[in-house]
């Protein structure tokens, strides 16, 4: 099921883009939305750049899994330095 959930967010904006079209034959999108666009994609990259360099862990540490606590809670260990 969560497979189908995001095989269908996935869809949603070509579905969105293919009913537009539909409803609004020979307009094309304007300069100011495909502006829009071109900023929206450039933002979502830099954020995944810097989002993937600052959660990262350091090279060749040796990764530490949670663990459930004796409470039900989940313990987060921190990466160990390396040796």
């Amino acid at each position: 099921m969560p497979y189908l959930i995001e095989i269908l967010l996935f869809l949603l904006p070509f579905a969105g883009y293919a009913l537009w079209r539909r409803l609004n034959p020979g307009i094309e999108p304007g300069s100011r939305a495909m502006l829009a666009a071109g900023a929206g994609v450039l933002l979502m990259l830099l954020f995944a750049i810097w989002y993937g360099l600052s959660v990262s862990m350091a090279p060749h540490a040796p990764y530490v899994p949670a663990q459930l606590g004796p409470d039900g809670r989940v313990i987060h260990r921190p990466a160990e330095p390396a040796r």
